[in-house]
């Protein structure tokens, strides 16, 4: 389990670096993303804080967690508190506004999944 947890945080860590620069670079680029077209300076600025900087430091979190094992159990509650929130959030924002594509809902499903693993690789380090 040593290995795979490793593996796990040092993969979550490079997908949300990748996220994480390309929103510092181009805020913009969330718009895209996600359809919305309302670019102000407040919402470039949000953007950037959130989506990049957050992401960068949760992304450098989970990298340097997986350097140690008795940093471990931490970075994995971490993982499933801050993803399965987002997950269930978004849900929620599924059922109060509807989706455009399938991309939400495949989201959710994907934050959702990979905190219920987290969590289990947590106990199985036990």
């Amino acid at each position: 389990m040593f290995k795979t947890t490793k593996y796990f945080l040092f993969l979550s860590g490079a997908v949300l670096l990748s996220y994480a620069f390309t929103f510092l670079i181009s805020p913009h680029t969330l718009g895209e993303i996600v359809g919305f077209t309302h670019h102000s300076p407040n919402t470039l600025v949000e953007v950037t804080a959130f989506y990049g900087g957050l992401e960068f430091g949760i992304a450098l979190f989970f990298i340097w967690s997986g350097f140690k094992k008795d940093r471990y159990q931490i970075a994995l509650t971490a993982y499933t508190f801050i993803f399965l929130s987002a997950g269930i959030a978004r849900f929620m924002g599924i059922l109060l506004y509807g989706f455009e594509d399938p991309s939400q809902p495949i989201v959710t499903g994907v934050e959702i999944i990979f905190s219920i693993f987290a969590w289990w690789l947590r106990k199985k380090l036990n």
